[in-house]
């Protein structure tokens, strides 16, 4: 007969195991059984309008010529003049970038020889016109005249300005435009500090979809339960805008610029319990 010390031990000692596998086992189960989500899922936008604080326009002064040092006492000259003009509307250094310089040879048509031309009169009756044209890479002769064309040269200089306000952008246009330049890129148009917005884009978002979420429930003849779960779907990626582009023109300008309103968006998906 078994000794009854060993049985009651014996049997502590298996309920302990009992517990601590009820213990393992416990979360699992609580897992599985939440493995399918019951509720509502809803998506929230919203987007924060926004004024542009920041442009940026650039300038390009170009000249040709057969002489490179020539074009370019002429090219700096223009370009020093457009940066004397951005200071006076009293942009620093800091935002005038005039660094970037191109040189491009400009081709030339190939040579032609003209190797001579022979007109005889021997007779009014008879009139005889001769012309002979050689064009070879060959040996020519003493008679041989080479009309060569001039090699031509581009350079161009890009400056480019940046504008804190958009109030000074006129009467800077007017002024550059009497310069001669040659090409004036769209002006970019873009909001500093796109972050602050778009956290308020976002805050908005998720009150955005909880309103969803509760008209919703209330078509269902249900409450809106806790929220169980938020989900960031955008990402701050913010794009300038661009005005039209314009070439140089001599004449003023008597229109004010004009900026309109950006939209900077965000987007979430929430889910919320139900009850009933």
């Amino acid at each position: 007969m078994a000794n009854p010390w060993i049985l009651t031990l014996a049997n502590k000692w298996a309920n302990k195991w009992v517990i601590s596998t009820a213990l393992i086992i416990s979360p699992l189960a609580i897992a599985s059984a939440h493995s399918e989500f019951y509720g509502i899922e809803v998506q929230g936008q919203s987007g924060v309008m926004v004024q542009p604080d920041s442009f940026a326009l650039s300038i390009a002064v170009t000249e040709q010529g057969r002489f490179t040092d020539k074009i370019r006492a002429i090219v700096d000259d223009k370009s020093n003049q457009v940066v004397a003009i951005a200071k006076a509307q009293g942009i620093s250094s800091d935002h005038i970038s005039s660094a970037s310089v191109s040189l491009r040879v400009i081709e030339a048509a190939k040579n032609i020889h003209l190797r001579k031309v022979e007109v005889n009169k021997n007779l009014p009756s008879e009139v005889k016109s001769k012309l002979h044209l050689n064009i070879r890479d060959g040996k020519r002769d003493a008679s041989q005249v080479d009309h060569v064309i001039p090699q031509y040269f581009e350079l161009s200089r890009r400056i480019t300005v940046k504008f804190s306000n958009i109030d000074g952008y006129d009467d800077f246009l007017a002024k550059i435009t009497k310069i001669g330049v040659s090409q004036i890129s769209p002006l970019s148009m873009s909001v500093a500090d796109t972050e602050k917005y778009y956290q308020q884009a976002l805050s908005q978002a998720l009150s955005n979809a909880k309103a969803k979420a509760q008209n919703l429930a209330k078509q269902a003849d249900q409450s809106l339960g806790r929220l169980v779960s938020i989900k960031e779907l955008s990402s701050n990626h913010y794009r300038a805008q661009y005005s039209a582009p314009m070439r140089s023109a001599n004449s003023g300008f008597s229109h004010n610029s004009q900026v309109g309103n950006q939209s900077i968006n965000a987007s979430v998906l929430v889910k919320f319990t139900l009850e009933e």
